[in-house]
């Protein structure tokens, strides 16, 4: 496969994972500006660096992980900017309550439980994407869970 079939291929699979890569950056950011500049910029640095991915791992997978590689090193680089000012992420106005109560649980909770239980990452590969062991991501899960199991009835939708 020559290159430029290979980043046509990236690029076209990329596109089937733009949603998926979203909800996983929403979960690390909280604010849908920082989220769509995230995937934005990972999505170019992936098409870039296409002809690192060996095919040893699933795409999605590699593609996850550049995700949170690229939320770490912005987070690392607005701290070195303002050493003395705590960076508070805000759930948009534009989701529903049931999102708003799974995006204000903690950023590592809510990422924890998206791979997991919406993306349906196996635990292995899931915690390798999030950069953890797969016990830490079982302690996780179970923190998330139970997060979300103590937000006030009437904050998440219910459904029949």
């Amino acid at each position: 496969m020559n290159p430029s079939a290979a980043s046509t291929d990236i690029r076209r699979d990329l596109v089937a994972l733009l949603p998926r890569l979203r909800r996983f950056a929403q979960t690390l950011t909280g604010d849908a500006n920082a989220t769509d500049a995230l995937v934005r910029d990972v999505c170019a640095r992936v098409i870039l660096k296409s002809h690192h991915w060996k095919g040893e791992c699933r795409l999605e997978s590699w593609v996850f992980n550049q995700i949170r590689i690229g939320w770490n090193e912005e987070t690392r680089k607005r701290n070195r900017q303002e050493p003395h000012s705590r960076q508070n992420a805000q759930a948009t106005d534009d989701g529903s309550r049931a999102s708003k109560a799974f995006l204000g649980i903690h950023e590592g909770l809510a990422s924890a439980l998206l791979l997991v239980d919406v993306e349906s990452f196996d635990y292995s590969e899931a915690a390798s994407i999030l950069g953890i062991t797969p016990e830490l991501l079982s302690s996780r899960l179970c923190a998330a869970r139970l997060a979300l199991a103590s937000q006030p009835p009437g904050l998440a939708e219910r459904r029949a």
